[in-house]
């Protein structure tokens, strides 16, 4: 397990299961869950429900991510949920609003996204996604 710590809690990453019940264990590609919330890791795995799920598609996960995925961490109460798709250099921004998942914004290679619910999480697009390439060539 991956992981890197923020002042307002901890950002995990693939390959790491969150167990939201015994018939939805997912693996989100990044995991960001906060302090008060830290609890729910346990040894090798997450059981709960994380603050903010990220998802980059590729060309086979891109129905799973953006249908079967979305559902169920909307059903659970996952309060943020990204879908990055690296080849149009995009980033669709998800709240939870009533329990439904309404579409925040969808942010551009030039823009900067921020989570409403975790003020120390900003990401910078262009830098983030010419990273990607970089790793892509």
């Amino acid at each position: 397990m991956q992981a890197r710590s923020h002042t307002e809690g901890l950002i995990l990453f693939a390959p790491l299961d969150v167990h939201f019940n015994e018939a939805n264990i997912l693996q989100p590609d990044i995991i960001f869950i906060r302090n008060e919330n830290l609890h729910i890791i346990k040894d090798g795995y997450i059981k709960g429900v994380p603050d903010l799920l990220i998802e980059i598609l590729s060309p086979s996960s891109g129905a799973m991510d953006k249908i079967k995925k979305k559902a169920v961490y909307e059903q659970f109460g996952v309060r943020e949920y990204w879908i990055v798709d690296p080849h149009y250099a995009t980033v669709d921004q998800f709240l939870l609003v009533d329990e439904k998942y309404q579409l925040s914004e969808t942010f551009d290679s030039l823009g900067k996204i921020r989570s409403p619910h975790l003020t120390c999480l900003s990401v910078e697009l262009d830098k983030m996604f010419q990273a990607a390439n970089r790793f892509g060539e």
